[in-house]
């Protein structure tokens, strides 16, 4: 039986929309810059700020290259597919995880790996 992936583009192509206007947003937001009050701890709170945008920025910047590549694979037509061992990616796993690349075995597998955890 073929499993109906359209919900999936749709929700995926959302997501990739929602993560764009996201960063949009986060750049919009950005200080024009740290050393321009009077008081240290004002600067210190523009620093955390900016560290913190930061990493926000790369947490959703990988998100959405997770996502298109979500997209691309369905493009390709091995969406749902895992890349690790070629064996179909649960459908419980993919509406949880719409853009999932590996199935459960192997993404446990990877995060079991040493200095793989924290990619």
């Amino acid at each position: 039986m073929a499993v109906p992936f359209d919900r999936f583009r749709q929700v995926l192509e959302d997501e990739r929309a929602r993560l764009k206007e996201e960063l949009a947003r986060l750049d919009a937001r950005a200080p024009e810059g740290i050393g321009y009050h009077d008081h240290m701890a004002d600067d210190a709170t523009d620093v955390l700020d900016q560290t913190t945008r930061a990493a926000l920025r790369r947490h959703l910047e990988i998100r959405l290259q997770e996502v298109e590549a979500a997209i691309q694979r369905m493009e390709e037509g091995t969406y749902g597919i895992c890349q690790a061992c070629g064996r179909p990616i649960d459908i419980a796993r993919l509406k949880a995880i719409p853009f999932a690349a590996l199935c459960l075995d192997c993404q446990s597998k990877r995060e079991r790996e040493p200095g793989e955890a924290f990619r």
